[in-house]
């Protein structure tokens, strides 16, 4: 149950949405969602954004739900929010994921759009996440190809790569995908590949520098920054790259205070060389 005082910015809001005060609603219960959460007051606010025409806060708001797909009300509403912001992308992987069609219809914004859309994308100097949440507006089959063509620039963005990769996966792309890593073309197949953090080889690799470091926890933040600069080069294809967790991770370790990889050597300065300025 909300407070006391959560409850009368509630009643405002309500009293607010009636006479199409949004903006007047929105306020009250952005001010009541500061006292704690409430899941009420999310879903109103939520519902209220998508009336105002904020479909970008509203997806903010409602992703960060800790109850987004065990609680009805708000997974309905998260579709809402998809099919508001035509995020058509995250709603066929939502599909995926769940193995059913969702409640609400989601589509994606209109083929001029999608062309401005991919245009802007190339010559934005640096991407935001915001930049990247406009690609989910894609239909499927524009989607596909312009994340094929980013894959095969290889001084595409290190972290729209992953993010790329990772949005395949989630779809259940059964096909091959061309991708550049560490300087050489290869492919994977999304359907049969792991999110990086769910790969066995990434597990074991952080667990092991976790391990190595526990008696000098100043250092371990950085050294998984750079395991995770380092495992995020090789996706998707750490197995190809990594065949003993266990020794590349003290080669690893080795190389970065010492600069000697040992048999990993060569991968390493490889890895590097192939890292953005």
């Amino acid at each position: 149950m909300g407070s006391l005082s959560q409850k009368h910015l509630m009643k405002l809001a309500q009293e607010d949405e009636e006479k199409k005060n949004y903006q007047g609603a929105i306020q009250n219960l952005e001010e009541a969602l500061e006292m704690g959460h409430n899941s009420d007051i999310v879903l109103n606010l939520s519902k209220l954004y998508r009336k105002n025409k904020q479909g970008d806060q509203a997806y903010a708001l409602i992703k960060g739900e800790p109850d987004l797909f065990s609680e009805q009300k708000v997974f309905k509403e998260y579709c809402h929010v998809l099919a508001e912001n035509n995020f058509l992308i995250e709603a066929l992987q939502l599909e995926n994921l769940l193995g059913e069609t969702l409640p609400v219809k989601v589509t994606p914004v209109d083929t001029n759009k999608q062309q401005e859309i991919m245009q802007m994308f190339r010559m934005k100097p640096a991407i935001s996440q915001f930049d990247y949440q406009n690609l989910l507006k894609l239909d499927l089959i524009n989607f596909k190809n312009f994340a094929q063509s980013l894959l095969l620039d290889p001084a595409q963005n290190f972290a729209v790569r992953l993010a790329i990769c990772e949005d395949l996966i989630r779809l259940g792309i059964d096909e091959k995908i061309k991708i550049w890593v560490i300087g050489e073309q290869t492919t994977f197949i999304p359907k049969e590949t792991e999110l990086l953090e769910k790969s066995p080889i990434y597990q074991e690799v952080i667990a092991g520098i976790a391990d190595k470091f526990r008696n000098n926890p100043s250092q371990l933040p950085m050294m998984i920054g750079e395991a995770n600069l380092v495992l995020g080069s090789l996706y998707p294809k750490l197995s190809a790259y990594i065949k003993n967790t266990d020794g590349f991770t003290s080669d690893f370790v080795s190389f970065l205070k010492t600069r000697d990889g040992r048999s990993h050597q060569s991968l390493l300065e490889k890895i590097y060389q192939n890292l953005p300025k």
